[in-house]
């Protein structure tokens, strides 16, 4: 995460803010369903590090739209934003617990890809730049 997070800027340059959103949620989807569909300690060890580099530029630049948001002041934008990310680190996991009690923690994972597979799809809707 911390390689794609230095050269982010560089990256984002060369292809463009959507084109990495788009790239970066294939990129974590791809990660995570080969970490849930291959345990081998290095399918998964790839796998995740997949995840680490498709979200590492993501979030820069969601950051970075909120600060830049026509709609409202970027203070609160940004404050909205930093909500939404901390509701999902706070609340992330014990759901994710949750549903691996009731089905599997293979099955809760695959909730996640379908999570990163929506930042692709929303992608080009979204007004990044």
């Amino acid at each position: 995460m911390a390689i794609g997070r230095f050269n982010g800027d560089w990256v984002t340059a060369r292809l463009g803010a959507t084109k990495i959103l788009y790239l970066g949620g294939i990129v974590a989807a791809t990660g995570i369903l080969l970490a849930v569909l291959f345990p081998i300690i290095w399918v998964v060890i790839i796998g995740f590090a997949c995840v680490g580099t498709g979200f590492s530029i993501v979030v820069p630049l969601v950051y970075s739209s909120a600060g830049r948001s026509k709609t409202m002041p970027a203070s609160m934008a940004l404050a909205a934003v930093t909500t939404v990310g901390f509701l999902g680190f706070l609340a992330g996991p014990p759901l994710i617990g949750f549903t691996a009690q009731l089905i599997s923690l293979r099955g809760a994972l695959l909730i996640l890809v379908v999570l990163a597979a929506i930042i692709s799809l929303f992608s080009k809707s979204a007004s990044v730049k």
